[in-house]
């Protein structure tokens, strides 16, 4: 019996300090992406917006923007979704930003939208003529297919922003992880 009960303790401790290692891990996640939502660049936008740029690219990203303005919407991209479920897409908005005390900050809102199709049309029968071929098209597209509104979401991106940090000020980026690792050990 003494056994048993040693083993539970030993098991309990170990699930224990899993979970906390977890809750650690997760509150330093957390803490570095809160933070870095408030990182000043000691550059000029200039100089950074061919990284935003660089790092958007990789991520499949097109876009437009104004020159010289330092703000950019990406084009929509699919990210999810089929024939018969919702369809996700997604789009950004980065803004450079000139701070009144100096430096810049960059600006990442996420843009989700979520569409889903419902219904589908049938034709019955041989279709031969172009005239029946147009006949049997309106019949069957009146109401009896199409999609529901689609759902839109923004908020602003800090994973974007703090994976931006990392590539332009891997320096901040470190001492954000030291913190937090130090805030939450």
């Amino acid at each position: 019996m003494h056994r048993i009960t040693h083993a539970a303790g030993v098991c309990l401790a170990i699930a224990t300090l899993l979970a906390l290692t977890g809750c650690s891990g997760t509150l330093r996640q957390n803490y570095v992406r809160d933070q870095s939502a408030h990182h000043v660049y000691r550059k000029q936008l200039v100089e950074i917006w061919p990284v935003v740029q660089s790092v958007l690219k990789e991520k499949g990203y097109s876009w437009r923007e104004n020159p010289g303005r330092f703000v950019l919407e990406t084009e929509w991209r699919d990210s999810g979704g089929g024939t018969l479920g919702p369809t996700t897409s997604s789009r950004f908005l980065v803004e450079g930003v000139r701070v009144a005390s100096g430096g810049v900050a960059l600006r990442v809102t996420r843009l989700d939208r979520t569409s889903q199709s419902v219904g589908s049309s049938y034709v019955d029968g041989v279709v031969t003529t172009r005239s029946e071929r147009a006949a049997a098209i309106n019949t069957n597209s009146s109401g009896s297919s199409g999609s529901l509104p689609a759902e839109q979401r923004f908020a602003r991106d800090l994973e974007l922003e703090l994976e931006l940090l990392r590539h332009l000020d891997p320096e901040a980026a470190a001492k954000l992880e030291a913190d937090a690792k130090r805030a939450h050990p």
